[in-house]
């Protein structure tokens, strides 16, 4: 723009006159948007129902078959092994170094 055509009072009506033209288009689509059509499939949600039914199904079989006594008698057999394993503290071992050799206890005398 050139500097001698160029003003703060121009900016500033240019500036709101955009901001209305936003505002106008955004109220112009909520207006039209229930007059536009539907882009539904209907072949398509009567699958999704099959799968519903399918998924649903499979979610019971796999309710039934859970043992729930079972797994939490491994969860606490796990979490009590967790605190027996204590050999170096705050280290872990590298992928293909050597153990540690454990300490030797000496026979009582």
């Amino acid at each position: 723009m050139d500097h001698t055509r160029d003003n703060p009072l121009k900016r500033f009506t240019a500036f709101w006159i955009a901001i209305l033209m936003v505002t106008s288009f955004g109220i112009a689509l909520i207006i039209t948007q229930p007059f536009a059509p539907d882009k539904t499939d209907k072949a398509y949600e009567m699958m999704g129902e099959g799968r519903l039914e399918i998924k649903e199904e499979i979610d019971r079989a796999q309710d039934d078959a859970l043992n729930e006594a079972a797994l939490s008698g491994a969860l606490q057999a796990q979490t009590k092994s967790f605190g027996q394993n204590k050999e170096r503290k705050g280290n872990m071992p590298v992928p293909g170094a050597v153990p540690s050799p454990l300490p030797v206890e000496k026979p009582a005398q």
